[in-house]
C-alpha cells in the first residue's frame, strides 16, 4: 500500500502501544509527519474494539509493557478477528524483550537506542509492502498467548 500525504483517505493505519506519554506522542507524530493515520493506546480491554475500527496494517507495540498486557494485545492482533492480522513492530531495548517479542509472533523489532528513530516509518512502510506482495506472511506466536 502506498503511503499517501497527511489528511488522505488512503493513509495507511498505524496503531501505537506505548505507555508513555510523551514517547507515545512522538511516535504518533513521526507517523503523521510521514503520511500515516497514526493512532495511540492502551493495552486495555478496549485493544478489539479500536482494531476493528481503525483497521490497522502496522501496530507497533513498547516491549516494556507488562508481560501479561503484552501477551494479551498480541494474542488480540494475531487472532485478528473483525479485521486483518497487522504487521507488529516490536520497539525493545532489553534482550529479554526482543525474545519475547519473536515468541509472541513480532513481525520485525527496532531496538531504541541504537536504531534511528526517523527510519522507523520506511520500516513499517517496508515491512507493510511485503506483506501486501505476499512476501512476509505473519509469525506465529511460538508461545501460547
Amino acid at each position: 500500500m502506498a503511503i499517501a500525504p497527511n489528511g488522505s483517505a488512503d493513509a495507511a493505519a498505524v496503531l501505537i502501544f506505548e505507555n508513555d506519554p510523551r514517547q507515545a506522542i512522538a511516535y504518533q507524530e513521526l507517523f503523521v509527519d510521514a503520511g500515516y493515520a497514526a493512532q495511540t493506546a492502551l493495552p486495555d480491554e478496549a485493544v478489539q474494539k479500536v482494531c476493528e475500527q481503525l483497521q490497522p496494517q502496522a501496530v507497533l507495540f513498547d516491549m516494556g509493557i507488562w508481560e501479561a498486557d503484552t501477551a494479551f494485545v498480541f494474542g488480540i492482533l494475531n487472532g485478528a478477528v473483525g479485521f486483518e492480522r497487522p504487521v507488529i513492530v516490536a520497539l525493545g531495548s532489553l534482550p529479554h524483550q526482543v525474545r519475547r517479542a519473536k515468541r509472541f509472533g513480532a513481525d520485525g523489532i527496532w531496538i531504541r537506542g541504537v536504531d534511528d528513530a526517523a527510519t522507523l516509518p520506511g520500516l513499517v512502510a517496508d515491512l507493510v509492502e511485503q506483506r501486501r506482495e505476499g512476501k512476509l506472511k505473519p509469525k506465529m506466536p511460538s508461545t501460547p498467548l
